[in-house]
């Protein structure tokens, strides 16, 4: 009987800690999550919106074909800071901006992964996203995602110690 007591004893304390160590990972990843707000009007869904955790991940990882990482805000912007592999396109608020991003993007296969990112200012205000992702999509574009910056690109890139190039 002692042995069976001491049995369920130790059954039962091995399923709490391990329900412990779950929940406590459970709690990290939850941590680590970036909740996504997509206003009314916005063009893209939350499915359309990279965060820059998971950009990063994507940018680091030996698996798969890394995305096209375009800057499609002010040159200023670009020379201060930009996301190293990522390519200045020109602020899509302009015409030559415009210009210069669907030339840019006409030598890619219309499957291409292709991140756009500004940070000039929230996403809600920037006037370079919306333009630049509207015209990707016109062009048939399939796999395109906004970088989720919504304070700009100091606060929610630079300051959380991701890679920057100068």
């Amino acid at each position: 009987m002692n042995f069976l007591k001491n049995h369920l004893f130790k059954k039962l304390l091995l399923i709490i800690v391990f329900s412990l160590l779950y929940t406590l990972s459970i709690n990290a990843q939850n941590k680590n999550k970036v909740k996504i707000e997509i206003k009314k009007g916005d063009p893209w869904t939350v499915n359309q919106v990279i965060t820059p955790s998971e950009l990063e991940h994507k940018l680091t990882s030996k698996k798969g074909k890394k995305p096209e990482v375009l800057q499609i805000g002010f040159d200023f912007l670009y020379k201060q800071g930009h996301i190293p592999g990522s390519k200045y396109i020109g602020a899509a608020s302009s015409d030559k901006g415009i210009t210069a991003l669907m030339n840019y993007v006409k030598k890619l296969n219309k499957n291409t992964s292709i991140v756009i990112y500004c940070g000039c200012c929230p996403m809600t205000h920037c006037p370079n996203v919306k333009p630049a992702f509207q015209t990707l999509e016109k062009m048939g574009y399939k796999n395109v995602k906004l970088l989720y910056l919504p304070g700009d690109f100091d606060q929610d890139w630079a300051q959380k110690g991701y890679p920057v190039k100068k």
